[in-house]
């Protein structure tokens, strides 16, 4: 079996109820909960929460909830043990699971075709832990990455690196575009994946998107860029 878990906490800090946050006229978690549902390859499609107000706008699409435990709620918590305790929970209930599929509550840039090919890639290559959607850095590479160290800016990290100001000399990095986590279940007991992916193996084959397609949100600015996504005739990345 494939399962889809969307993890939506409530109490956030950035936007107040952000899961709920209606966005072009529905709830903001419902958005990845209806690609879920949408997805072939998903058969079952859960939440993990402590807010009721989570739990309703999900329950009301089809999604069953798991209500987390109180050690697992807040915004101090680590992600990967609310990752593990949501896996745990599907898997002792429905013991022939088999491939998990994380997605986050706030964002509305998924759709279940993207979910469909990651699970197909993991599907067809069974020496592979996960499959993670990313995108490639240009301008924002970390070699770029500045911080603030006694009030003025320094290089990130070696403040003595020698770093080229051709980015085209640089060896290419990608970050998770918040978009599609899929993995084996076994992997949450392992803690073998790329940090601070704990949860996703050691063989993770990424799936790389032409944009940064997965922006969550975490203020009203955007939002505004969700429902202008949302409002444009071509809006299923391509790549």
């Amino acid at each position: 079996m494939n399962a889809a878990i969307i993890t939506a906490r409530a109490g956030s800090k950035s936007i107040r109820d952000k899961n709920v946050l209606p966005v072009a006229g529905e709830p903001l978690v419902t958005y990845p909960a209806r690609a879920a549902l949408q997805a072939r390859r998903i058969e079952k499609v859960f939440v993990s929460t402590d807010g009721d107000s989570i739990a309703k706008a999900c329950a009301a699409i089809g999604v069953e909830v798991i209500h987390r435990p109180e050690e697992l709620g807040g915004d101090q918590v680590n992600h990967g043990d609310v990752i593990q305790h949501a896996v745990e929970w599907v898997d002792e209930r429905h013991p022939d699971l088999e491939n998990v599929v994380l997605l986050l509550g706030n964002t509305v840039m998924l759709d279940a075709e993207t979910i469909d090919h990651c699970l197909e890639i993991l599907e067809a290559d069974r020496d592979l832990d996960s499959v993670m959607t990313v995108w490639e850095a240009a301008d924002d590479h970390p070699l770029r990455a500045l911080e603030i160290h006694d009030g003025l800016l320094r290089p990130y990290g070696d403040p003595e690196r020698d770093v080229s100001t051709e980015r085209q000399s640089y060896t290419k990095a990608y970050y998770y575009d918040q978009g599609v986590w899929a993995f084996r279940k076994d992997c949450v007991q392992r803690r073998e994946g790329p940090n601070p992916w704990w949860w996703m193996g050691k063989r993770c084959r990424p799936v790389v998107r032409t944009w940064v397609t997965g922006r969550d949100i975490h203020t009203p600015f955007d939002a505004e860029i969700a429902e202008w996504w949302l409002g444009r005739p071509d809006r299923r990345p391509k790549g």
